[in-house]
């Protein structure tokens, strides 16, 4: 009994689960406090920091060990235990021969037979895996938010440097309207008109600065770091990346490589052990005992427990069931739900490249074309100072336009990665998310 108490009936791969999971998660082990970032940080240096840091990322690692823990608790046989009694009237009897010594299995569980104990063992196994690939779908994640966060803060400095030089030329505009105003060059109406013009560009600016906090907190949050931490925006808009991959390699690779839906495809897989396990309840379990009454008398006892309770083991059998088919069923609606998604971001950066590429090649340069010829004009006196303002801020706008067409290419970019575990740049497992280093 005590040997069998302490036999376990580990599940082949469980001792490779584990080693990933220690793998994955070394930089967990001890408390890490939240990296200091560079001067100048980019965003695989937000990365690094939110991958060491991020306390929800830390709780789905640990989830993970703690259901890894859940395999030797399921796969083993129940406690032995002790007896021991005392003859109190046995005459002149020995003190040895009125002891009764005695081992059994715990008398509140009984012995399963093996095939149980190892099915435990393997559903045990599959709901880890599944957990293993949710923490991985968790960094996913986070990429995914740090680095939509990252194209956000970019965005937003480009904003600013555009409304500063908005600005700038509406302060010419307005000084100049004031400077003929004296001579009576001008109505007082477009004094009036371009000072609002002006007051209103530096309430926008105002805007766009007090729009910062709340979106370097948001950071700061993702990061481990207090809300207020210095949050340096990006010095300019990250350089697009390239999508060698056609929209066909793309959904085929997410479909085998999404960490979301192998956890699920785990989830059935642990539904079926648990079903089969639910058919094992037809079989018996057993007690065994054994006890020594000093030299008076040895006894070795067994009992098997019949499984009579037909009606509640035929219902374990349909429930188990019942949950396989909702696993499958959620296994097959995320897997469309994967593929509609794809195809809309897709559709995203597709639109995005497709309208930054008319604004770069085209819009842009007829911006500034015009904005020169104004300005050639403006100097021969065929045209007025509002005009020549009037058409560079076109070519702001143009340019302004085409910083936020960048974004949103990027984040739709983001969103595939993040999901689907495809890199599509080189197109293998996205070494940012896979690599806590």
């Amino acid at each position: 009994v005590l040997a069998l108490s302490a036999c376990v009936a580990h599940p082949a791969g469980e001792r490779e689960e584990r080693d990933r999971a220690l793998a994955a998660g070394r930089e967990f082990d001890e408390h890490l406090e939240a990296p200091s970032l560079p001067e100048n940080p980019s965003a695989d240096d937000y990365l690094r920091a939110a991958f060491l840091a991020n306390a929800e990322l830390r709780a789905r690692y640990w989830e993970w060990r703690a259901v890894l823990e859940r395999i030797p608790q399921d796969a083993s046989p129940p406690n032995a235990a002790l007896s021991f009694s005392y003859l109190l009237s046995g005459g002149s009897m020995k003190a040895w021969d009125r002891t009764t010594l005695g081992i059994s299995n715990d008398p509140m569980t009984n012995i399963p037979l093996p095939p149980k104990l190892a099915i435990a063992g393997r559903r045990a196994l599959e709901n880890a895996r599944a957990t293993g690939l949710r923490f991985e779908a968790a960094k996913f994640r986070l990429q995914a938010q740090v680095l939509a966060l990252y194209y956000d803060l970019a965005l937003h400095a480009e904003q600013i440097r555009i409304q500063q030089e908005t600005i700038a030329l509406l302060a010419v505009t307005a000084g100049e309207a004031s400077a003929r105003l004296a001579t009576s060059a001008v109505p007082q109406e477009d004094v009036l008109r371009s000072g609002t013009e002006l007051d209103l560009a530096r309430n926008d600016l105002a805007n766009l600065h007090a729009q910062l906090p709340p979106m370097v907190a948001q950071m700061n949050t993702l990061l481990g770091r207090a809300p207020d931490a210095r949050v340096p925006l990006p010095e300019s808009l990250p350089d697009p990346r390239p999508l060698p991959a056609t929209d066909e390699e793309i959904v085929h690779l997410a479909a085998e490589r999404s960490p979301e839906l192998s956890a699920l495809a785990r989830d059935v897989a642990g539904r079926k052990e648990g079903l089969d396990l639910a058919r094992k309840a037809r079989l018996p379990d057993v007690n065994l005992s054994f006890s020594i009454t000093g030299t008076v008398s040895e006894a070795l006892g067994g009992m098997v427990v019949l499984p009579t309770r037909r009606e509640a083991i035929q219902g374990g059998i349909e429930q188990a069931r019942a949950d396989l088919r909702a696993a499958e069923a959620a296994r097959i609606q995320y897997s469309r739900d994967l593929a509609a998604s794809l195809v809309l971001d897709l559709y995203v950066l597709h639109n995005a490249e497709r309208q930054a590429t008319l604004f770069q090649d085209t819009i842009i340069p007829r911006a500034d074309l015009v904005a020169r010829t104004a300005q050639a004009s403006l100097a021969s006196g065929r045209m007025r100072l509002m005009d020549v303002v009037e058409a560079q801020r076109a070519a702001l706008d143009a340019r302004l336009t085409l910083a936020m067409l960048r974004v949103e290419r990027e984040k739709a970019l983001v969103a595939i990665e993040s999901w689907s575990k495809v890199d599509v740049e080189a197109l293998h497992p996205v070494r940012s998310g896979t690599s806590m280093r």
